[in-house]
């Protein structure tokens, strides 16, 4: 083999290597985003209410996929301990709008924790009715 021919190859894997870790519009994971912008002010009790409030909503939409933060590692809040792929095969998931893992100050830091807050009593809540709802 050519030099030539070894460089396009390894040119080509690494383009289908980059365009494998793009996002499809189309994809079934959709971002979502609370009700209401979370601050860093906010107390347990709004977050309890912001995670029911959302949580009737899917409902009503018959959505029961479950929240996970956007990263190197997708973390599913309050849900740990179970396997990605069982989460994912029995309700689905979607993406948390500002969920990077990348922090810069503190008011970023002390929104994430809020954030996970959320996430982890939604998704606490709607496992089950997610696995009541497989049942049926």
């Amino acid at each position: 083999m050519s030099n030539k021919y070894l460089v396009v190859l390894f040119f080509m894997f690494g383009l289908i290597q980059i365009s494998a870790c793009s996002t499809d519009e189309n994809s079934q994971t959709k971002i979502i985003k609370p009700e209401t912008q979370l601050s860093t002010n906010d107390t347990t009790q709004t977050v309890k209410l912001n995670a029911k409030h959302s949580i009737q909503q899917a409902i009503e939409n018959n959505d029961y996929r479950l929240l996970h933060s956007k990263g190197r590692r997708i973390v599913v809040p309050g849900l740990e301990k179970i396997e990605l792929s069982l989460l994912k095969s029995q309700c689905g998931l979607k993406a948390l709008k500002n969920s990077s893992d990348v922090m810069k100050n503190d008011q970023q830091r002390q929104q994430r924790k809020t954030l996970y807050t959320y996430a982890k009593q939604f998704n606490q809540a709607m496992y089950a009715i997610c696995l009541d709802n497989i049942d049926k």
